[in-house]
């Protein structure tokens, strides 16, 4: 009536007895207390397995339709009087977290059970109940299930203090997880550590509270701590860790032992390699080695740039010689003459690159730099020779000057 189910999670996963169902009715202690009713301590339900055949990754039960937001308390026993050893059968829930195990000893049980308080659903709205065997026992029982939703008392406060969240650690030392777990008004009666959600790395029953992974596989992983208290109460954090080789590792902190000659980033076959940002690509090493940003075709170039570019500071190498030797003794300078003639028939300077040239193939910086400098170094030698003709002509004109005084200065005198 309210939408709760409780279903087998599998068949498969209640393993019956040789010949029998994974159910009996009616074999376990009459007269059931306050826990569970008579009724229901004489139900029977079981798991049967060899002795150590103890899983705790295989859940039997499903309880579906819950308020994935809400929490409830589950509260569980069984009772047998089978000469199979039951004791004892250990229960655990899993919602949103894994919550601690409890044991109890199930044969010729009128009184005790496993209580989980505060459980959380998944996302999904259900809680998966473990019923297990341990290594020192063959069958693993349930009788009776009671469900009810509402938190019961405070649950365990639990942390991790060591790794931190997103610690990057290496793979040649035994990872160690230490956590704190305190309770107001309450006994912590132990924390347990895990891998992932189910992965247990071990439990620790005496504060300071630690577990050790003795040989950690490289890899990302979620640590996860479970504190329980004495009431079957439990709460968990998680963290994540990273684990790399720091003998050579790449890392998005900072790479150690990259050695170039043997590990690298790129690619090993004809690809580009591709950089992008917000998903869309902003260069590319081609197979060639050269490099686009803004393009995907260098046209052969050792770098492309589709786009514009600013520079603080460009130094250019030049290759040929640097024009200097405009200025030497013998550098055979055009007259100005042939130098109009040359402009005239071709529309630019003798060695700078024409515009058709100059759109077809673009310019080189460092040939074109000299070939301006050129230009520059031979318009100076323009200017320091008209400004020798000027100074002759000026001499002359101040000499003829003179003549001319001393002509009046004599016509003068002989009137």
């Amino acid at each position: 009536s309210n939408g709760i189910t409780v279903s087998s999670v599998a068949t498969a996963n209640w393993a019956p007895l040789a010949g029998t169902g994974a159910a009996f009715d009616n074999i376990g202690s009459a007269g059931g207390t306050f826990f569970s009713p008579s009724a229901v301590m004489l139900n029977h339900w079981f798991q049967y397995s060899a002795p150590g055949a103890y899983n705790e990754l295989v859940p039997q039960l499903q309880v579906s339709g819950l308020t994935k937001d809400s929490v409830y308390t589950l509260r569980m026993t069984a009772s047998s009087t089978s000469t199979r050893n039951t004791n004892p059968t250990r229960y655990t829930v899993v919602g949103r977290t894994v919550f601690g195990y409890i044991d109890v000893n199930t044969h010729n049980n009128t009184a005790l059970g496993a209580t989980f308080n505060n459980v959380l659903p998944d996302e999904n709205g259900i809680i998966k109940i473990y019923v297990n065997t341990l290594p020192t026992t063959q069958v693993a029982d349930i009788s009776g299930l009671q469900i009810t939703m509402g938190r019961t008392t405070p649950p365990p406060v639990v942390q991790i203090t060591s790794p931190d969240d997103n610690d990057i650690l290496d793979d040649e030392h035994p990872l160690v997880v230490n956590a704190t777990a305190s309770e107001p008004g309450g006994t912590i009666t132990k924390v347990m550590f895990y891998i992932g959600d189910t992965t247990k790395l071990g439990e620790s029953t005496t504060a300071p509270y630690s577990a050790t992974w003795a040989n950690p596989e490289i890899g990302q992983y979620k640590i996860t701590a479970v504190a329980v208290d004495a009431l079957g109460n439990s709460n968990a954090t998680s963290i994540t860790v990273n684990i790399e080789t720091k003998s050579s590792y790449w890392s998005l902190t900072g790479n150690v032992g990259a050695n170039g000659d043997s590990n690298f980033v790129g690619t090993v076959d004809t690809n580009r390699l591709a950089f992008r940002t917000n998903n869309v690509e902003r260069m590319s090493i081609l197979s060639d080695g050269t490099i686009g940003i803004g393009t995907k075709n260098t046209y052969g170039y050792k770098l492309a740039v589709n786009g514009n570019a600013i520079f603080g500071k460009v130094r250019i190498k030049t290759v040929g010689t640097w024009p200097d030797y405009v200025f030497k003794k013998g550098y055979a300078l055009k007259s100005l003459e042939d130098l109009e003639t040359y402009v005239d028939r071709y529309k630019h300077l003798p060695g700078i690159v024409p515009e058709p040239a100059a759109n077809r193939e673009g310019v080189d910086l460092g040939t074109h730099q000299a070939a301006l400098l050129k230009k520059i170094e031979e318009l100076t030698l323009y200017l320091i020779q008209e400004n020798k003709a000027l100074k002759e002509q000026n001499a002359k004109l101040q000499d003829q000057q003179r003549q001319i005084d001393e002509l009046k200065r004599l016509i003068k005198g002989n009137q």
